[in-house]
């Protein structure tokens, strides 16, 4: 779980984040009408990863892979923007790591 709190749930299955296996983000949040997010790498430079949703009720989900590199530790920064029915947006940044050994 990234995120778990009284109105967000964040979690990205499989956890430990292996790099070229497909990933979920899962989103769980009420009154939001829109989510635009994408993934950065921190401990070295792999562009940047658009993560596209859909949304089923309150769950918004985006599949993604991220890509192998030389540090098997990868640091990434998710950096999500909700927009609620209310017009009211926020921005949620939190960070990962994902493993290939």
């Amino acid at each position: 779980m990234l995120l778990n709190d009284a109105e967000l749930q964040l979690q990205l299955t499989p956890g430990n984040a292996p790099v070229e296996t497909p990933l979920q983000l899962q989103l769980t949040a009420a009154d939001v009408v829109a989510v635009r997010g994408n993934l950065t790498g921190v401990s070295m430079y792999m562009g940047q990863i658009p993560l596209r949703f859909s949304q089923q009720g309150k769950l918004w989900q985006a599949e993604f892979l991220l890509g192998a590199c030389s540090d098997p530790d990868m640091q990434w920064q998710l950096e999500l923007e909700l927009i609620f029915a209310d017009g009211e947006k926020r921005i949620l940044k939190q960070q990962f790591q994902s493993s290939w050994r």
